[in-house]
């Protein structure tokens, strides 16, 4: 069984969305279903909690991610890396395409990127889980049936946006993750680390009274208490079993 939600539903999860998400995802959720996102409570609030904090409920310009750094933010974000704006500077200089050379460099030789090539700038992150690198492109648009690797804008096409959720979540495995309790794992297989961590929760809190009309869904906020509470997570929610008047 899987949790049917409403446009009205939608759009009290992504209230500043631009109506063509909300209505690729109320007319579109076969993909979710398929990632066995709508399954159970916990899934739900993940998956949505997160994709809400990568893309800011979908409303970052063209769902892509902004690479227009200044030197000194580039320094601040990447210490290891530049030491101060003054080495940015040096280095990729001031001219047109600057920030495109540093993120060549940065993004360069991992997730699948090529070195010495502009991948880096060109897989930047882009949909609502901000899929980002070469092999992200590639494993998101195998399991979504696009051709993002050679088409990369397509991630951030408004009616693609469930296939791209959907497909970003089983890539990632992270059923695994929710059907664990495990809201923490679940936030590094997402991003790699726990950047962002307290707004992911403070969203799943808000969500939770959505959540929790939606048909057969309880509170999500048990799964919550856990989360720097030093308690233990909550047993696995095992998916909704229909009853006898649906099966007949």
């Amino acid at each position: 069984m899987t949790f049917t939600i409403t446009e009205s539903e939608w759009r009290s999860l992504f209230p500043r969305a631009p109506q063509k998400i909300i209505t690729a995802f109320a007319n579109h959720s076969e993909p979710l279903e398929e990632a066995g996102i709508l399954e159970t409570r916990t899934r739900i609030a993940y998956a949505l909690a997160n994709v809400e904090h990568e893309c800011g409920g979908f409303t970052i310009s063209n769902l892509t991610e902004n690479i227009r750094y200044s030197a000194e933010r580039m320094a601040e974000v990447w210490p290891s890396r530049f030491s101060s704006a003054a080495v940015v500077r040096a280095r990729f200089g001031t001219g047109s395409g600057w920030r495109h050379r540093a993120f060549d460099e940065i993004y360069g030789n991992r997730m699948g990127n090529r070195p010495g090539t502009s991948d880096g700038s060109r897989y930047i992150g882009r949909g609502g889980p901000q899929v980002t690198g070469r092999d992200g492109y590639r494993h998101v648009g195998k399991r979504a049936g696009l051709n993002l690797v050679d088409n990369p804008e397509l991630a951030t096409l408004p009616e693609h946006q469930p296939a791209i959720l959907a497909a970003f979540w089983d890539w990632k495995g992270l059923n695994r993750h929710a059907d664990n309790g495990d809201f923490l794992a679940c936030v590094k297989a997402w991003n790699g680390g726990t950047n962002g961590l307290q707004d992911r929760i403070d969203l799943m809190k808000g969500n939770d009274p959505i959540v929790r009309r939606l048909s057969n869904v309880t509170s999500i906020l048990p799964v919550l208490d856990h989360i720097g509470g030093g308690m233990p997570p909550p047993a696995p929610v095992a998916p909704a079993q229909p009853s006898a008047a649906e099966l007949h």
